[in-house]
């Protein structure tokens, strides 16, 4: 089968090749987490953990806030990293079941782990949201159900006079 280039489909393809030459210069923050989380271990770390492929932009959040939100996290994933390579787990639930909640690995790696399946970081009252519709506890629904926007209407959390939560914004 014979095959016509033309003129326009030559530029077309070119343009296209430039445009995916520049995408590293046009978005240079996806570039420097891409670089950053690749040299502490994060990104394969999470990889892992959640069994999903993850990317760099919402895992440089993550990470930031995992280190806001516990100031030795850099030396925990690192202790985690070692772990794993040393017992080279063929998937985390192998992990997991090698070690109980008591083990600092174990911890280290529900927090990831929660992260990235809640979207939030932090506990009780310092809660830091990092991702709402990109969490991953909505992607086995991710074809059927729309992720919730919007809560019951305004004040739904309020608490009425009578001491019950008011779920239809009546009496805030």
């Amino acid at each position: 089968m014979a095959h016509n280039l033309s003129r326009r489909r030559l530029l077309q393809g070119m343009g296209i090749l430039s445009l995916g030459a520049m995408c590293n210069s046009l978005f240079p923050a996806r570039a420097l987490a891409a670089d950053q989380l690749a040299k502490n271990g994060f990104l394969t770390v999470s990889q892992f953990l959640v069994s999903l492929p993850v990317g760099p932009i919402l895992g440089q959040r993550y990470f930031d806030a995992l280190n806001r939100h516990n100031a030795d996290f850099t030396h925990r994933l690192s202790s985690l990293q070692a772990l794993l390579q040393q017992h080279n787990f063929a998937h985390v639930d192998e992990f997991l079941a090698a070690f109980g909640a008591d083990n600092s690995d174990w911890q280290t790696a529900k927090r990831i782990i929660s992260a990235w399946y809640t979207g939030v970081v932090g506990d009780g009252s310092d809660l830091e949201l990092i991702a709402y519709a990109d969490a991953m506890m909505y992607l086995p629904t991710k074809d059927i159900l729309v992720v919730p926007t919007y809560g019951g209407g305004p004040f739904y959390w309020a608490v009425t006079q009578d001491g019950k939560v008011a779920t239809t914004g009546e009496g805030a």
